[in-house]
């Protein structure tokens, strides 16, 4: 059903959301909302305090699969089957509810094999419904008069052999819980209180938000959206300097865009990029953002990565589609994209390629340096008196520069690519920063030969390799960090530090 296993936590969570927000309106829950997800040995629990389902509905709701009675315009979840997106990753799929003044618990139990199998038309498995369903599922309900006041739904994915990391590392969940579903800022960020308030003016209501609790290794964290006052970059970390506001024509969307310190991209994936929202539930990435700024100029997709924000779409406006990863291209949302490529994206790519180009006149005193740095290795190469501290600095000197040559060529190509033509100004410094970046590259091999001279000194020679292979790893992660998404990246740096 989903392409990302995690997105199975966003369903239930999501329903957990609406079932919260049920009880509310019914005043049936007076205080706030609470999900927990708790991540055992071989299960995974998703448990609310929303209103429940009635023990004289349980079956007929619980097994009625794409039928739903919630309000598209009301409710975040609305479909009716996503309640069933954790099939693919357990063996045995198990609801228990209780609805308010009901002294009953309902449980219904999904044989999920039996029912992949059978519904997988390779296996042969052409079953009538109904005694599919009666032959997969069991129901069974208990009764406890003490009981009666609760209301709760609980899910649990038992049977994990068939889940990836993803879904049962604690921190992986936390992360991408921290991203997606509609939990508060952290109660310590400063500019939660500003945001807040802006949505509130523009919509005539209150964020909406649950308290989300995950719960692993006899520990309970609770979750917070992950913005706070400083973001990393490729080559360091950069603070949040401002908050820009936007809002859309009829309130149909409202957007805040943090502005960085520094003109470069944001290399968290839990926070770069502006990341539509419905209900404060996240709609699929960066990519709607990242597709709306290509439309701006198709060289532009990468500056929406050099901002972090929302953006807010009114929920009577639009329709999620069944794998929440966009929208149904309906005319309103039509001109929503429209009038966000105008309003905001146009204004937003074009302040990120001024300050790119701000950024060139780095250039030049980059090739310079480069220039002193050929220098000194041609006169320590020269010396006879030549130290094993002075060609490891020239070594880091040399590393250093390196990079900063990457880092301004970056800036060079984020430039629009039908300004660089053959002989513009911009393809001249590229070209003379690639011949410097070679001589670079020349006093890093100059480095290496000069090392020779060291042999006999075998421990700092051990130690010089130690440094070098360290910083190398070092230098290939921050490369890998910035192109894939946190768990490859977690993978990859685990496979590395075991083989070095």
């Amino acid at each position: 059903m989903y392409g990302e296993p995690r997105h199975t936590l966003r369903e239930y969570v999501q329903n957990s959301f609406d079932g919260i927000r049920a009880a509310q309106r019914v005043r049936f829950l007076r205080g706030r909302g609470e999900v927990t997800v708790t991540i055992g040995a071989d299960e995974i629990v998703i448990r609310d305090n929303g209103i429940g389902v009635s023990a004289d509905q349980a079956w007929k709701t619980l097994t009625s699969i794409g039928a739903s009675k919630k309000d598209r315009q009301r409710d975040a979840g609305f479909r009716g089957i996503g309640r069933l997106a954790g099939m693919a990753y357990c063996d045995k799929l198990i609801f228990r509810t209780s609805f308010p003044g009901e002294p009953t618990i309902s449980k219904l139990t999904f044989d999920c094999d039996t029912l992949l199998k059978a519904m997988n038309p390779d296996e042969g498995g052409e079953v009538e419904l109904s005694r599919l369903l009666a032959r997969s599922i069991k129901m069974t309900t208990t009764e406890d008069a003490s009981k009666s006041e609760d209301h709760f739904f609980e899910v649990t994915l038992k049977g994990l052999s068939k889940a990836p990391e993803v879904l049962t590392s604690p921190s992986e969940v936390r992360s991408y819980l921290a991203e997606t579903v509609p939990v508060e800022f952290n109660p310590d960020w400063k500019r939660r209180t500003d945001i807040e308030e802006g949505y509130r003016t523009n919509f005539g209501s209150a964020l909406e938000t649950i308290d989300v609790f995950v719960v692993a290794d006899g520990k309970t964290e609770q979750v917070f959206k992950p913005y706070g006052d400083s973001y990393e970059h490729a080559n360091g970390t950069m603070e949040l300097e401002s908050i820009e506001y936007f809002s859309g024509g009829e309130s149909r969307y409202w957007a805040w865009v943090g502005k960085m310190s520094e003109s470069a991209a944001v290399t968290d994936w839990r926070t770069r990029g502006l990341r539509v929202r419905v209900r404060n539930i996240q709609v699929d990435g960066t990519e709607i953002s990242e597709r709306l700024f290509t439309k701006v100029k198709p060289s532009y997709g990468r500056f929406s990565t050099y901002y972090v924000g929302e953006i807010y779409i009114n929920p009577e406006s639009v329709i999620p589609n069944a794998r929440r990863d966009g929208f149904e291209e309906t005319s309103t949302w039509l001109d929503i994209q429209s009038e966000l490529i105008t309003t905001v994206c146009a204004p937003l790519a074009s302040e990120a390629y001024t300050a790119s180009q701000r950024g060139q006149l780095d250039v030049e005193r980059v090739v310079n340096d480069i220039g002193d740095l050929v220098k000194r290795g041609n006169s320590l190469a020269e010396s006879t008196r030549s130290s094993y501290d002075q060609v490891v600095e020239l070594m880091n000197s040399a590393r250093r520069l390196r990079r900063r040559a990457a880092s301004a060529l970056k800036i060079i190509d984020d430039l629009d690519a039908t300004a660089v033509d053959e002989g513009h100004p911009n393809r001249q410094k590229s070209v003379l920063l690639k011949d410097a970046a070679k001589s670079v590259e020349s006093v890093e091999t100059q480095a290496r030969m000069l090392v020779g001279r060291f042999l006999e000194e075998d421990d700092k020679l051990t130690a010089l390799k130690a440094r070098l292979r360290e910083e190398i790893l070092q230098e290939v992660l921050d490369v890998i960090n910035a192109y894939v998404d946190p768990a490859t990246y977690q993978k990859i740096k685990r496979q590395l530090t075991r083989t070095r």
